[in-house]
């Protein structure tokens, strides 16, 4: 990004031609800074900045000169009703109080799985995991066929007979036959696995060749005549088609991890059964 314009320089260089020009320091951060107070309580730089890091990811996408203002505001906004709340002798209240301790030990919770995660998950793991698991693992095979759906065995079999036949066209036949919803793509299937199709019809395409056309195979929807048309491997995604799938999964896994680790190095008992069940819904409990 250019910071001086040619003309800019060129003026500046004419004031002082002796003179070179000497780099700034940036200014010293106060994070202590008070950009507001609300009944004598202050606002500072520092917590407008945590407030900005707890932000959601479309709303640090807000330019900095807007968010900034917004940013005091909304804090202005929740102390004066915290002030108000306190006035009131409402966050004295037993239940209040344990609001806030169940808030505090979400937050610990969530800021200690997250410094977990920050430390285990790097582009370097993504990638290893994406290897592990697109690049490595076994790929399942895809099956590509058509189909041609009549309503009776009587037809199907008359079908299959015109189908399997030297020379046959079965798109064209499906387009003119089949009943089924894939008759004008000429009953194409497009690519499937194991367990996208009934059981039926999935035995029945996965004992055919590339080319091979099926007797009639009757499934829920009526009768099939089947084409196999190809097989293949299935092809693995990029790593940036599947880069936050990734990421999601290994979050899962690692917070599950941690827990578990924490959960036996720790002192962890339930009560057997379930006492107290019938007053689960007794709201008058949590204030009590």
């Amino acid at each position: 990004m250019r910071l001086f314009s040619p003309s800019l320089i060129a003026a500046l260089a004419l004031l002082a031609p002796h003179a070179p020009l000497v780099a700034q320091e940036e200014p010293k951060v106060d994070p202590s800074l008070v950009l507001a107070t609300v009944n004598g309580e202050e606002i500072t730089l520092r917590d407008i900045v945590a407030l900005r890091m707890e932000l959601p990811p479309q709303y640090q996408a807000i330019p900095d000169t807007v968010l900034f203002d917004g940013l005091i505001e909304q804090l202005t906004r929740q102390i004066l009703l915290r002030q108000a709340a306190e006035r009131t002798g409402l966050a004295e209240e037993p239940a209040v109080l344990r609001g806030l301790e169940f808030q505090r030990t979400s937050f610990l919770a969530e800021l200690y799985v997250r410094e977990r995660l920050n430390e285990r998950i790097t582009p370097e793991t993504v990638e290893a995991e994406y290897v592990a698991r697109y690049l490595n693992a076994p790929k399942p095979t895809q099956y590509k066929a058509r189909h041609i759906l009549v309503p009776d065995e009587a037809e199907a079999a008359e079908i299959a007979a015109l189908a399997k036949a030297e020379g046959a066209d079965f798109a064209e036949l499906a387009k003119t036959r089949s009943k089924g919803p894939s008759a004008p793509v000429g009953g194409d299937l497009g690519w499937f696995e194991e367990g996208q199709m009934v059981p039926e019809f999935q035995a029945a395409a996965f004992a055919l060749e590339p080319g091979q056309v099926s007797d009639p195979v009757q499934t829920q929807f009526g009768w099939h005549v089947i084409k196999l048309e190809e097989t293949r491997e299935r092809p693995a995604p990029t790593l940036d088609e599947v880069r936050e799938e990734l990421i999601g999964e290994m979050s899962r896994e690692i917070t599950d991890a941690v827990v578990e680790a924490l959960r036996e190095a720790g002192d962890v008992s339930k009560a057997e059964g379930q006492p107290g069940l019938d007053q689960l819904r007794n709201d008058e409990i949590a204030v009590e």
